[in-house]
């Protein structure tokens, strides 16, 4: 039975074709502008909610903000001095615009990073990633946002849609965390948020409010969105101690101190006796 060809330009309604992913300074503008609308607003209301808390309660010197939205700042509530903003695209407000894939910053020069959606719709995440965590000091904090894809607005995005959140990666809360954990980033308890229907009526999204009382009370794993936080390990020194009560004590032995003093001692004239008996050999 041959299959008959499909006809150009019509693709099925679960269509998901592999098409690259945009670079972040062409996709940030329509995700900056999404997140104006009345389902972004709810997503980032919630997502302050849970990040600002967290952020307050870390400490340091320097703290970098990333986001693909120009209006959000989860950094107002922190208590580091030095706190700065960086950005894909050139509307980012207040934001220095750099590619994330090659930050211009020393390693581990930064106390706490805020990353807000940059894997979600990066062509590279995990050099994305990568970078974030070469910046951050040993004992630093990462604290990464993300869509989850298993939830109800993880499932919008299998249909066609020109909605700007419903192109990118499609990544798992669990293969951030082994990410990070190969990068030397030791992930925490998983925060997420946002359990009802991704509905774009302002009416109709306040209805389903009882959905988030329940995802929230019950800890469920179908949460829109994600929150990590990860410390950057330290690498620690073993002390490697003697047994000097034991049976076997290592043995000790006299170093010269110098190679000059070592030359002095083997040329060392010998004694009467010995020089007699080298004489009649």
């Amino acid at each position: 039975m041959t299959r008959m060809p499909e006809k150009p330009g019509k693709k099925s309604l679960f269509y998901r074709g592999k098409a690259p992913i945009a670079p972040l300074a062409e996709s940030c503008p329509a995700l900056s502008d999404w997140f104006d609308s009345g389902l972004g607003r709810e997503i980032l209301t919630q997502q302050l909610a849970l990040v600002q808390p967290v952020v307050e309660g870390l400490f340091g010197y320097h703290l970098m903000q990333a986001s693909v939205a120009r209006q959000v700042d989860f950094a107002a509530c922190s208590r580091i001095n030095h706190r700065f903003k960086l950005s894909p695209c050139t509307q980012g407000q207040g934001a220095a615009l750099v590619e994330f894939e090659q930050l211009p910053l020393p390693s581990e020069s930064i106390d706490v990073a805020v990353l807000h959606h940059l894997l979600d719709f990066s062509p590279q995440p995990h050099q994305v990633l990568r970078e974030a965590a070469r910046v951050l000091i040993p004992g630093g904090h990462m604290v990464l946002i993300g869509f989850n894809p298993f939830s109800l607005l993880g499932l919008t995005r299998l249909f066609r849609s020109s909605s700007p959140y419903q192109s990118g990666n499609q990544l798992r809360a669990a293969r951030i965390a082994d990410w990070m954990n190969l990068l030397g980033l030791q992930s925490g308890e998983i925060e997420r948020g946002f359990f009802r229907l991704p509905l774009t009526h302002g009416d109709l999204l306040a209805k389903t409010s009882w959905m988030e009382r329940v995802g929230t009370r019950w800890h469920l794993p179908w949460g829109g969105f994600y929150i990590i936080v990860a410390r950057k390990e330290v690498a620690r020194m073993r002390t490697i101690k003697l047994n000097w009560r034991g049976e076997k004590k290592p043995a000790l032995s006299v170093v010269p101190s110098s190679p000059r003093i070592a030359a002095r001692d083997r040329l060392k004239p010998l004694p009467s006796h010995k020089r007699g008996r080298n004489s009649k050999r």
